[in-house]
């Protein structure tokens, strides 16, 4: 997953890239380092944006948001 791709996936959700972050299980610094490129997006990020993507949009959703509560 690429910094750009890090980024569309948060749009794609309505998220913040802090919010992102926290929904993927990583720091809030290394969200904002995925998001500008100075670090590679961790593969476990990437494997929980993909598990989430699979789930479909209402449930995608749910867990968005037991996951920021």
């Amino acid at each position: 997953m690429t910094a750009d791709e890090f980024k569309a996936w948060a749009n794609k959700y309505g998220l913040s890239i802090e919010e992102a972050g926290a929904v993927l299980g990583t720091s809030r610094a290394n969200a904002f380092k995925f998001a500008n490129g100075s670090r590679p997006v961790s593969k476990s990020a990437y494997y929980n944006a993909e598990a989430i993507d699979l789930l479909g949009k209402e449930k995608s959703l749910k867990l968005i948001q037991k996951r920021l509560a």
